[in-house]
């Protein structure tokens, strides 16, 4: 303690008893206001990565896992497994099926809903990396633009361009949504074609013609369709 503390502290306190406390509440307080410090600091040092930050982590290592391994590329079952462990978790599946379904999903069961979820979140992921190969997605370079403000705070937009070494760069927004357990993509929308639309255009004819269970039921049959014939491939023979 400085030679001007200890002398407020004495004339404050002036009885030994009554000094003692006096400087330990001293003490206390500036111990406390460390400890806010350090606390105020924490929050930023442990805070949830930003939307930006989830996708830009997300896509650099799987870009890297490819660079390293391109063979993956080529693998079907490979590429699912990178795909449940580094994308999937990202992605809010029961939104993108809620915006999908519009007002479809207000009407249905909670069965029908988790139903839905499910299966369209298996014709997604095999669609999807059915359309991977190694001469369309390696050496591609995704670069995020900074990003811009919304004025929910619980919802975002992160713009990006991926540039191809064969082909036109492309542009994709990815809508993102905040959940308790971080930042969720529920939408991606690839030169100006949003998943979302897309789907509840080709869904609504269906639900308008079968209902929901009728396109539940369709989905059904394309993913056992998708698999029997991955299945078919997987044992035929290899001509040399």
């Amino acid at each position: 303690m400085s030679e001007i503390n200890k002398n407020t502290c004495a004339r404050a306190c002036p009885a030994t008893f009554w000094q003692g406390l006096f400087c330990g509440r001293l003490r206390l307080l500036a111990a406390i206001a460390v400890l806010a410090t350090l606390l105020v600091a924490g929050k930023y040092i442990f805070a949830e990565p930003g939307p930006l930050a989830v996708l830009q982590e997300m896509t650099d290592r799987v870009l890297e896992i490819i660079k390293q391994d391109p063979a993956i590329l080529d693998d079907q079952a490979r590429l699912r497994v990178l795909a449940d462990e580094l994308v999937l978790p990202n992605v809010d599946f029961m939104a993108l099926s809620q915006w999908v379904l519009g007002k479809h999903w207000r009407l249905a069961r909670p069965e029908q809903r988790q139903v839905f979820a499910d299966e369209f979140r298996e014709l997604l992921i095999r669609t999807y990396l059915g359309s991977v190969t190694r001469s369309n997605y390696q050496d591609q370079t995704i670069r995020y633009q900074p990003l811009r403000k919304n004025d929910d705070s619980r919802m975002a937009e992160v713009e990006a361009y991926i540039e191809q070494p064969q082909g036109p760069m492309v542009n994709v927004q990815f809508r993102l949504l905040h959940r308790d357990d971080g930042w969720k993509v529920y939408d991606v929308v690839i030169e100006g074609i949003s998943l979302v639309v897309t789907h509840r255009s080709g869904f609504s004819n269906i639900i308008h013609e079968q209902g929901l269970d009728g396109l539940i039921a369709t989905l059904k049959q394309r993913n056992s369709d998708a698999a029997g014939e991955a299945a078919a491939a997987k044992s035929a023979p290899v001509l040399e």
